[in-house]
């Protein structure tokens, strides 16, 4: 009985310990509001738009609010000027490229943002973007039945090229049913068809993990496929690389918690007004397929 006893009494205290709660009230200073730029623009000739809001608290759940009243234009190396106006006064200010693409190659371009009074610039390259040659796509099932996608389907992975020269950086986007992936957790970014620099790839065809890098799941008979290519500079690269280990952090060894770097300046380098984002631009080369089960080829 003196066993037995002891037994439930130490269960009974581990109950105890592992039961209480403390509610801990922390003071957390909401900081000041900045500028957020969300300036990511194509060679398209299409509609561009670059969005301005105003940071909050970490904890504010109230909606994003617009930065209004900015004037907006973004000038190549030639001194062309492209003015974004925000139309419909929500903070998205657009441009039509139909008549005036932004698409000089190898060419530089800068943002320049004027906003309550504070002016804001940031530099960026038009880099080149290699042709996707083809889509193919196999038959696979997966171990396990994912939360998205399914279980049984196809693989799809897109051929292109690297160009020859070290240095050149890529973002792989895709759609599925024309709907983009768009979490931060299914970016993919490629430096000279591969991973990393030094990953020996340079001038070689993109290596098989990029490209299958379209969206994380299968695809079924009859969706549609769209693979996209942007260019984009070392710069860009590493800020979305950034941005993908922010999004996957956690965990025991989880990395401390930083702010995302940005290129975006203010023109007042003793100003207090700071802003946050990227300014980006790409040239784009796309791709689409329809997926056909008779023409997938077997499971390995």
């Amino acid at each position: 009985m003196k066993k037995i006893f002891v037994i439930v009494s130490f269960a009974f205290a581990s109950f105890s310990l592992f039961s209480c709660e403390d509610v801990v009230n922390l003071e957390v200073q909401e900081g000041v509001s900045q500028l957020a730029v969300d300036a990511l623009v194509t060679n398209k000739a299409s509609m561009q738009t670059i969005k301005l809001t105003l940071s909050q608290a970490y904890f504010d759940n109230s909606p994003v609010k617009p930065a209004l009243g900015a004037t907006v234009i973004v000038y190549d190396q030639d001194s062309v000027a492209h003015e974004f106006i925000d139309i419909k006064n929500n903070g998205n200010y657009v441009y039509d490229a139909s008549q005036k693409p932004l698409n000089k190659i190898g060419k530089q371009y800068a943002l320049y943002i004027k906003y309550q009074g504070e002016e804001y610039v940031s530099l960026s390259k038009l880099n080149r973007v290699p042709k996707i040659d083809s889509i193919n796509y196999k038959v696979e099932r997966l171990p396990i039945k994912p939360d998205n996608g399914p279980q049984d389907g196809f693989q799809p992975q897109f051929y292109a090229k690297d160009f020859d020269g070290e240095g050149d950086c890529y973002w792989i986007k895709s759609a599925k049913n024309h709907k983009y992936f768009s979490k931060s957790t299914q970016i993919s970014v490629s430096y000279d068809g591969g991973f990393s620099p030094g990953s020996k790839t340079d001038g070689l065809l993109f290596i098989l993990p990029v490209r299958q890098s379209l969206g994380g799941e299968l695809y079924s008979d009859k969706d549609t496929l769209t693979v996209d290519i942007y260019s984009i500079t070392q710069e860009q690269f590493y800020y979305l690389q950034t941005v993908q280990q922010v999004s996957s952090n956690g965990g025991l060894f989880a990395t401390p918690l930083s702010n995302l770097p940005t290129n975006i300046i203010n023109y007042r380098s003793n100003s207090s007004k700071k802003a946050v984002g990227f300014f980006g631009i790409s040239a784009v080369s796309s791709a689409q397929a329809i997926i056909d089960k008779t023409k997938a080829k077997p499971k390995d």
